[in-house]
């Protein structure tokens, strides 16, 4: 759920929430020729599966076009079983998009 602010017509500021599930994960890693795919099921409870992110924005109205443009943050680590081989990171992501309003 966005929080949307409008200063004015053509702006809309959006803010709020986001909860995400990771059911499974997909990684391709490419050097040079090679390219390995990877798809993990996820079989181990101690890795955390869900996270609570920060999810900010614009969008920008013009006649029947929507910009929009997004960035989210996770707000805790990934930190699993606690132990130095589990990967300690925060997703970030950016997003871009366009739209057509009938």
């Amino acid at each position: 759920m966005l929080f949307a602010v409008t200063p004015s017509e053509f702006l809309t500021i959006v803010a709020g929430p986001q909860y995400s599930y990771l059911i499974s994960q997909k990684n391709t890693f490419a050097n040079g020729s090679t390219t390995i795919e990877q798809e993990n099921a996820f079989d181990n409870e101690n890795i955390r599966k869900n996270t609570l992110c920060f999810t900010a924005g614009l969008d920008l109205n013009v006649a029947h076009s929507v910009v929009s443009v997004r960035a989210g943050w996770d707000l805790r680590n990934n930190i699993g079983d606690g132990t130095s081989t589990t990967p300690r990171y925060k997703n970030m992501w950016y997003q871009a998009t366009y739209g057509y309003r009938f």
